[in-house]
């Protein structure tokens, strides 16, 4: 029983992807009823007969059909949605009046569908075919019945196209096709961690891909609008559990280009989740001496929200060249490879939340993150998105000053009066301009996309004839 019950495990994974399916045949000639029984065959006033076969050495007989009803019912099996089901039948010493109708039995319908109803006239063997469009798991019922005389029905090599599905093991049950390895209520099929209760899905931001952020550094000034004193790319990977409470969020940021005169760093706020509901934050690379201070779990501290500082100095990171200026911003300097830094933080551990609670997948809403550089390592000089606020560490002295048109009052931040951006978030790979070239030298209808509000040309960014002056993109 042992050896079987490892033949029923493997036949569990097997049958967890759809694409494996077989034929399930029996011609009767192995052994008695009672074997055919113990592979989950029911048989009711019937037996495995040696007596006159349809075929081989033995069929199943029914009793006589005159007082008695002959059931024979199939073990569950997993229909492959095609191919025929296929048998022979007769009655035996024919007399009387003889009917077969043939079901299929499932779950959800125990009562059966009927997908044949036939009289015999004679005793002469019939082969039948009948195609199969369904799937899932299903019985297939036999029952042979009449009155008068004294004849009796049988049954042979019956097969069925699909694969054998019972367990004897546990009452003939169907088995699970679909299971639940490790209990969290989510089918194998659909959990990416199958092993482990606390994980089941893994979501993604991008849904594929990188997206890339780019800084203006010298903000509140517009400086040479070039929007490439910061690139990075970046994409999160957030892990939830069954109930799509967050369990981890890893976020991935490659370090692609500074062309600035300043040392600049770079965090991201989740403006939606209190720093007490993070357990822990590892992977930054920020110097003690670069003056933040962190929390106990790796935020950054004195902060309403949660506050990641990813670097604190993107030279340090991925220094320029010998004797060039910047990082991959000058088409005739030595370009510079990339380099990515990976935050983990952790939400849950062992299925317990951090002390500021659960955070669930929709409360996070990762694509309103708020991402931010830290200009020339002045802790108070934040520069974010268009209309993004900035955190509790920002410096409010400089809003509304030299080009800056931000009104806090009204939700205005980070804009000039032509609502010109200080950054941009692509969803998606963006070839930044060339050092000192203006964005609006670079990329033809993004004056129309600022002046619009984003109404006229919301792919301004792309490589479409017109849109862009390739010699002024790096």
């Amino acid at each position: 029983m042992k050896y079987f019950n490892i033949a029923i495990a493997s036949l569990v994974l097997a049958l967890a992807t759809p694409s494996v399916f077989g034929q399930y045949e029996v011609d009767f000639d192995d052994g008695s009823t009672s074997y055919y029984e113990a592979l989950c065959w029911y048989i009711d006033h019937a037996s495995v007969s040696t007596s006159q076969p349809i075929e081989g050495n033995r069929s199943i007989r029914t009793d006589k059909l005159n007082s008695n009803i002959g059931t024979i019912i199939s073990p569950w099996v997993l229909l492959s949605g095609s191919g025929n089901l296929t048998f022979k039948h007769r009655i035996y010493s024919f007399n009387g009046s003889r009917n077969l109708k043939v079901y299929l039995l499932s779950e959800a319908n125990p009562s059966g569908e009927l997908i044949l109803n036939y009289d015999y006239s004679n005793g002469t063997t019939q082969t039948e075919s009948i195609a199969i469009t369904q799937s899932g798991l299903y019985q297939v019922k036999w029952v042979l019945s009449g009155s008068g005389g004294n004849s009796r029905g049988q049954l042979d090599l019956v097969s069925i196209p699909g694969t054998y599905a019972s367990d004897p093991s546990s009452d003939c049950d169907p088995i699970n096709i679909n299971p639940d390895t490790d209990g969290d209520g989510v089918p194998d099929s659909e959990d990416d961690y199958p092993a482990d209760q606390y994980r089941a899905y893994n979501n993604y931001y991008p849904a594929s891909g990188q997206a890339t952020l780019a800084f203006e550094d010298l903000w509140p000034s517009d400086g040479d609008y070039d929007l490439n004193d910061v690139v990075v790319g970046y994409s999160f990977k957030i892990v939830t559990d069954a109930d799509d409470d967050v369990v981890d969020l890893f976020g991935t940021f490659v370090l692609k280009a500074s062309g600035a005169g300043l040392h600049n760093g770079f965090g991201f706020e989740l403006p939606t989740v209190a720093p007490a509901s993070v357990i822990s934050t590892t992977g930054y690379d920020v110097l003690p001496s670069a003056g933040y201070s962190f929390g106990s779990n790796g935020l950054e501290s004195g902060q309403t929200n949660a506050t990641v500082i990813v670097f604190d100095d993107f030279f340090r990171i991925t220094p320029p060249a010998p004797s060039t200026f910047g990082v991959n911003t000058w088409p005739t300097q030595q370009a510079v490879p990339y380099d990515t830094l990976t935050v983990t933080m952790v939400f849950m551990n062992n299925g317990t939340p951090g002390a500021g609670g659960a955070v669930s997948l929709t409360a996070l809403n990762i694509a309103e993150f708020n991402p931010f550089i830290v200009a020339g390592m002045i802790r108070g000089m934040e520069v974010h998105l268009p209309d993004y606020p900035p955190t509790d560490l920002a410096d409010p002295q400089y809003f509304g000053t030299i080009d800056d048109d931000s009104n806090p009052a009204t939700g205005k931040y980070y804009k000039t009066a032509a609502n010109l951006p200080w950054a941009l978030n692509i969803y998606e790979v963006f070839d930044y301009p060339v050092e000192q070239v203006p964005i609006t030298n670079a990329y033809l209808k993004f004056s129309d996309w600022v002046q619009s509000n984003g109404i006229l040309f919301p792919n301004w960014y792309q490589n479409i004839a017109g849109y862009r002056n390739a010699a002024n993109i790096y």
